[in-house]
């Protein structure tokens, strides 16, 4: 039963323990009408408060599986393209601005030092001390060169 049909249950339930009262019956028998109502209507507001958590749990659910699924697309993003997400790289690069590394990208590797890391590339001068651009969709791997 609904939220909704709950609150109107209880409603009505109250209207009969009114109606119930204006009868002429003796004392005993609306007593007991009125306590089994009363009863009924305190079941009810359980029922509601029951059903709101279950609400609340399963919103909190579906939260929880929304972040699962981000991160399983990060995953097969990753597993697809040989490469960790973005951010990971782009973190991984600033570690590195200045230092001399080798990129492995889609068509092979490339070497030069780190120059700048933007949002979604890198800059690296290589040993002709031209500047050379990659995507970070297209890095496969990053290895830092001694010397």
């Amino acid at each position: 039963m609904g939220h909704k049909h709950l609150r109107e249950a209880v409603k009505e339930l109250k209207k009969i323990r009114k109606w119930l009262e204006k009868l002429d019956l003796d004392d005993s028998a609306v007593e007991q009408i009125v306590s089994l109502l009363e009863a009924i209507a305190d079941h009810g507001e359980d029922a509601e408060r029951i059903l709101r958590r279950i609400l609340d749990e399963e919103q909190e659910q579906r939260d929880i599986l929304e972040d699962e699924r981000e991160l399983l697309q990060a995953i097969l993003t990753e597993l697809r393209t040989g490469a960790p997400p973005a951010e990971d790289i782009g973190d991984e690069l600033e570690d590195l601005i200045g230092e001399r590394v080798e990129i492995t990208v889609n068509f092979g590797p490339v070497s030069g030092t780190v120059i700048a890391v933007r949002n979604d590339y890198a800059v690296l001068e290589d040993a002709l001390g031209r500047f050379v651009y990659i995507p970070f969709a297209s890095i496969q791997a990053i290895t830092r060169l001694e010397g």
